[in-house]
């Protein structure tokens, strides 16, 4: 759903949770080209930094997301503001995601022609633009544990649910999106292993979205993993439960070329949105200024988009992104043969140089085997 009009002039708010191990130098880097945008467009962003998340907040607290933090965004959010997160480790999506009804999440995979000779698959000639709507309050990520003694060892119970209200809400999103796409939809279960489950949102999707016209097929998680890699093109939207979504999404990075530029969007029925990667914190990275931040950046551009509705300034972040991968600079996950490789932050500056007009990029190319 697209965010209501209104006036450039007034400040939009921004809370940032700079994260764990590499996360702050990755919000930083978007912090640069928001910077850029910012100036480029002359629209204001007030920015507001949060507190300590994940494992450094759960050493302090107890809580993987402290009551601290919680306010922080809860105030964010009553602005009409956005969260751009880094990582958190531990349980601190998941309690994210509960304590504000964060009920789906959109995650766009896409591969890069830029990138065409880094992926390891043989991608098709078009340019992959995949959504993969994932809910994110129910199933197995969001379930309970006990567990006891036997006389065969520790045994461990786990409790979780498929809520049909959730199950509906996430397809109706996926149903929309389809619609204003390709008409298409694949909705991700396992019909032999988990026939009950599987029969819920094979009659949710069929009521919600075989009711708006969208053509819809059942894939099996194992066989949709395979195919998400042997024939990408075949997919446009996507649908799945939280535990096959998070298996789908980080394949994402292998059609893209690198789990670095991964990222997301989590959201409630009011509004309330999170922005943030789909990897992790990558301790051994952190201090060294060796972490991509594209994907980092790319989820300040999905919020751009998505709650504040700048599509133009969205667009311009990603096509610099994009600008300064096509003359030859690279991160180091990224490295191929005749490019130049810029760390962290440099890369984010040569991204905001270009969004300002002020780069040379554009005239300096490297010989990048294309």
């Amino acid at each position: 759903m697209p965010p209501p009009p209104r006036d450039k002039k007034t400040p939009f708010s921004v809370g940032v949770l700079k994260g764990e191990g590499s996360g702050p130098e990755l919000i930083d880097a978007a912090l640069c080209v928001l910077d850029a945008v910012a100036d480029q467009s002359d629209i204001k962003f007030n920015i507001a930094i949060g507190g300590e998340i994940g494992d450094a907040s759960a050493a302090r607290t107890g809580q993987y997301l402290s009551a601290e933090v919680a306010e922080f965004c809860r105030g964010i959010f009553s602005r009409g503001g956005a969260i751009l997160s880094g990582p958190g480790c531990g349980r601190f999506v998941y309690d994210m995601r509960r304590h504000f009804g964060l009920y789906h999440k959109l995650n766009p995979m896409r591969s890069y022609p830029e990138l065409r000779n880094i992926c390891k698959l043989k991608l098709p000639a078009q340019r992959l633009d995949i959504l993969l709507v994932r809910e994110n309050l129910d199933d197995v990520y969001q379930g309970k544990s006990t567990e006891q003694s036997s006389q065969t060892g520790r045994e461990v119970r786990h409790l979780f649910c498929h809520k049909e209200a959730n199950v509906r809400a996430v397809v109706k999103v996926a149903a929309q999106a389809a619609h204003n796409r390709r008409n298409d939809l694949a909705v991700i279960t396992k019909d032999s292993g988990l026939p009950v489950i599987h029969s819920l949102w094979r009659r949710c999707a069929l009521e919600v979205a075989g009711s708006a016209g969208i053509t819809i097929s059942f894939i099996d998680i194992d066989y949709a993993a395979y195919k998400l890699l042997q024939s990408p093109q075949e997919f446009d939207v996507i649908v799945a439960p939280n535990f096959f979504g998070d298996i789908l999404s980080d394949l994402g990075g292998v059609l893209a070329g690198s789990r670095g530029l991964t990222y997301g969007g989590s959201f409630s029925e009011t509004g309330a949105a999170v922005y943030q990667t789909n990897h992790g914190a990558a301790h051994d990275l952190a201090g060294r200024d060796e972490a991509n931040p594209a994907g980092q950046i790319f989820s300040l551009a999905m919020l751009l988009r998505r709650s504040f509705g700048l599509e133009r300034e969205s667009s311009l972040i990603e096509d610099a992104v994009q600008a300064v991968w096509a003359v030859g600079w690279r991160t180091a996950d990224l490295n191929e043969s005749g490019c130049r490789v810029a760390g962290t932050k440099q890369f984010a500056e040569l991204v905001a140089e270009q969004i300002s007009g002020e780069s040379a990029v554009a005239n300096e190319r490297c010989s990048v085997a294309r």
